[in-house]
């Protein structure tokens, strides 16, 4: 199976708009990448997809426990839960493999 690289709206997706820099995503000549904005980065992706996650079991708790509450919406939330957790795997499998491809390098 083939996967795509993860591009400037995977990392937008990650992250919630106010804690992304422009420089972060797509650097321009004099502005490079910073180790604080890729943890911020990486830890709104994170914090974004644990609260999936969370919703989408607390809506699946509520109707097993017979609440009224619509089925289709706590499809979508598991859904949303699920495709943010794939995301997440996916961006930690480049980051695994792009380690790998490091250590690797004959210097």
């Amino acid at each position: 199976m083939s996967v795509e690289a993860i591009g400037a709206i995977a990392l937008s997706a990650l992250a919630q708009p106010e804690t992304i820099r422009t420089d972060a995503i797509a650097p321009t000549a004099n502005a490079g990448i910073k180790g604080a904005d890729f943890m911020n980065v990486m830890g709104a992706g994170l914090s974004r997809a644990d609260q999936s996650l969370r919703s989408a079991d607390t809506q699946l708790r509520a109707l097993a426990a017979g609440q009224d509450i619509p089925i289709h919406e706590v499809m979508i939330a598991m859904e949303q839960a699920r495709m943010d957790l794939t995301l997440v795997v996916e961006v930690r499998n480049r980051m695994l493999e792009s380690y790998q491809e490091l250590t690797r390098m004959q210097l």
